[in-house]
C-alpha cells in the first residue's frame, strides 16, 4: 500500500467528516469480524462461556471505541470548547460506564474471562491502528489561505 492509498484502498479523505466517517465504518467492520471470529474461537476453547466472552467482549470493544469517533463527528464544526467538552465528557460518561459494567460482570462465572478480554483487547488495538491509518493517510489541508491586507498587524511577507 503507498502513501496515498487508505486502509480500505479507496481514495483518501479529503475532510473531516470523510476522516471520521471513514473509520467509523471500518472499526464497525473489524469488530464484527473480529467478534465473529472470537465467537468461534470462543466456542471450540470453553463452549457457551467462551461464546458470551467473545460477544460481551465484542459489545464493550464497539462501544468503547465508537463512541470517541461518533462523538467527533457529531461535534465536528462547532466550537472548540464544545469539542473539548464532548470529547472529555464523553471520554468521562464513557469510563464510568465501562468501569460499571466491569464491576458487575465480575461478580458472574457464565463467560470465559480470558476469552472476554482477549476480544476486547484486540478490538481496542485494531482500533487504534485503524484511526492511525485513516489520520494517516487523509489529505485534510491543516491551513487555511490568509488574505493578505490584514491591516497592520498582518501585513504581507517583504512589504
Amino acid at each position: 500500500m503507498n502513501s496515498t492509498s487508505s486502509a480500505s484502498g479507496s481514495a483518501p479523505p479529503t475532510t473531516l467528516r470523510g476522516a471520521l466517517r471513514r473509520m467509523l465504518t471500518l472499526i464497525a467492520l473489524t469488530t464484527a469480524v473480529t467478534t465473529l471470529l472470537a465467537v468461534i474461537l470462543g466456542l471450540l476453547v470453553d463452549g457457551t462461556a467462551g461464546l458470551w466472552g467473545a460477544l460481551l467482549g465484542g459489545a464493550i470493544g464497539v462501544f468503547f471505541c465508537l463512541t470517541t469517533v461518533v462523538t467527533m463527528l457529531v461535534s465536528e464544526g462547532r466550537s472548540p470548547q464544545f469539542l473539548a467538552i464532548a470529547v472529555l465528557g464523553g471520554w468521562l460518561a464513557k469510563m464510568a460506564v465501562i468501569i460499571a459494567l466491569l464491576a458487575v460482570l465480575a461478580n458472574f462465572t457464565f463467560y470465559n474471562r480470558y476469552v472476554f478480554v482477549a476480544t476486547m483487547m484486540v478490538i481496542v488495538l485494531a482500533s487504534l491502528v485503524i484511526e492511525m491509518q485513516v489520520v494517516r493517510g487523509a489529505r485534510i489541508p491543516v491551513t487555511q489561505d490568509v488574505p493578505k491586507a490584514q491591516g497592520p498587524q498582518g501585513s504581507a511577507e517583504g512589504e
